[in-house]
């Protein structure tokens, strides 16, 4: 009976741990889609793995920023965003400092 007692009692404390261990895990990495932004093969049609100024839409709002600001997403300089520029622009805005 002590035995089944320590099992049961392993198991409950085992699962509270594993409980706050997720709770406190890494915050989830941001992706274009959480702020609001289209995923860049959405604005890619053509399939070239890079946009210009004129393939981003006016009328999303999640992109104006993008629009005015195309040369400092262009890190370089060739007139055009790829997609890792592209993910690295949209998601600067949307990174968070761990809470202290």
């Amino acid at each position: 009976m002590t035995y089944s007692r320590s099992i049961v009692s392993f198991a409950l404390l085992a699962s509270l741990a594993t409980g706050a261990a997720f709770a406190h895990g890494a915050p989830p990495q941001a992706t274009p889609g959480d702020s609001g932004a289209p995923s860049f093969s959405d604005l890619d049609k053509d399939n070239k793995g890079s946009i210009r100024r004129s393939d981003v839409p006016k009328d999303v709002d999640a992109l104006k920023e993008l629009r005015a600001h195309f040369n400092e997403a262009d890190t370089n300089h060739d007139g055009k965003v790829d997609k890792g520029e592209y993910d690295t622009y949209i998601n600067k805005g949307n990174t968070k400092q761990p809470q202290r």
